[in-house]
C-alpha cells in the first residue's frame, strides 16, 4: 500500500480509526478534530519495523508482555553531537559484534555435547 501513488498517510489513519471506533463515534469528528488527531497519533501509524516480534509471557503471579522491534532510526537527535554519535556508533556495534559471537560460540558448545 505505501508503494502506490494513491498513499495517502491521512487515508491510512482515518481507516484505522475506522477500524477501531464505533461508526456513530466517528461520524462526530469534524475535519478539524480529525486532523488534530492525526497529528496527535500519526507518529503510531507509520510504516512497520523490519523485525516486530511480540510475546506474552504468563507467569504464575502475572502477565507480561516483550516487545522488539527494529528497523532504521529516522528521528534526529540535537542533544548529542557528531562525536558522541560516532562513539554511540563504535559501541553498539561491539555490542551487536560480542552478541553474534557469544551466541554462536554458544550453538558450537550445544553442537558439542550433542555429539
Amino acid at each position: 500500500m505505501a508503494d502506490s501513488r494513491l498513499y495517502s498517510p491521512e487515508e491510512e489513519f482515518t481507516g484505522r480509526l475506522r477500524s477501531r471506533l464505533p461508526m456513530n463515534v466517528l461520524f462526530t469528528f469534524s475535519a478539524e478534530q480529525l486532523q488534530a488527531l492525526r497529528t496527535a497519533f500519526g507518529t503510531r501509524f507509520q510504516k512497520p519495523h523490519s523485525i516486530d516480534l511480540r510475546w506474552r509471557l504468563h507467569l504464575p503471579w502475572r502477565r507480561y508482555y516483550l516487545v522488539v522491534q527494529l528497523g532504521p532510526d529516522k528521528r534526529s537527535d540535537p542533544r548529542r553531537s557528531r562525536g558522541t554519535a560516532r562513539l554511540r556508533t563504535v559501541i553498539d556495534s561491539l555490542g551487536i559484534a560480542l552478541t553474534l559471537a557469544a551466541g554462536i560460540a554458544g550453538l558450537g558448545w550445544l553442537a558439542m555435547q550433542a555429539l
